[in-house]
């Protein structure tokens, strides 16, 4: 099964999230052949992406995360941005501000839990954001600099402020129109 650990969002953070797309849809001509908008409704904020586990991972790795420090983290919707140089980009993602130097600690113990249930290590830099769209592979360098461009120049989006206290352990299913995701756990 294919799992991730995430932090829910509250609505307003996809409710600015929402708006923010509605902006580069009107900034970008031709964006919905190139632009892949993330449901507003499967946004989350991912600690740590594991792929294919086994079922029998499950129960190690739910223990594991159930062994994790209690947490109060409290975090703010911030201003957009993309991955990779313009010509490049691939996502367009909001930025996630307030106490941001607490969650590269969290995906630190996530990623020792996940090691403790005998999952495969990942050691890539954790990167807090909230994907608004991915980049369709057939975009041009020019068509991914304009996104770049019409990201840079969104409004920083308004969103309450909320206090992150629990983990998700979620599996998503995919195919079909869009994925389909599944909260199989929440933790600590």
């Amino acid at each position: 099964m294919r799992l991730f650990i995430a932090l829910d969002v509250p609505e307003s953070w996809r409710v600015a999230a929402a708006a923010q797309q509605r902006a580069l849809i009107e900034a970008i001509p031709g964006a919905r052949r190139v632009l892949r908008l993330v449901q507003p409704d499967l946004m989350h904020l991912t600690l740590r992406f594991l792929g294919e586990v086994d079922e029998g991972g499950v129960d190690p790795l739910q223990a594991a995360l159930d062994g994790l420090p209690p947490f109060a983290i409290t975090l703010d919707l911030d201003r957009a941005g993309t991955f990779g140089p313009d010509a490049r980009t691939a996502v367009a993602w909001l930025g996630v501000g307030g106490e941001v130097d607490a969650l590269p600690t969290l995906a630190a113990d996530v990623e020792r839990s996940v090691r403790l249930a005998g999952l495969p290590a990942d050691d890539r830099p954790f990167a807090a954001h909230l994907t608004l769209a991915r980049v369709a592979r057939q975009a041009t360098p020019e068509q991914r600099r304009a996104i770049a461009a019409a990201v840079r120049a969104l409004d920083a989006p308004r969103a309450e402020t909320f206090v992150a206290r629990d983990l998700l352990l979620v599996r998503s299913h995919l195919g079909g129109v869009a994925p389909r995701y599944e909260v199989l756990s929440h933790h600590p």
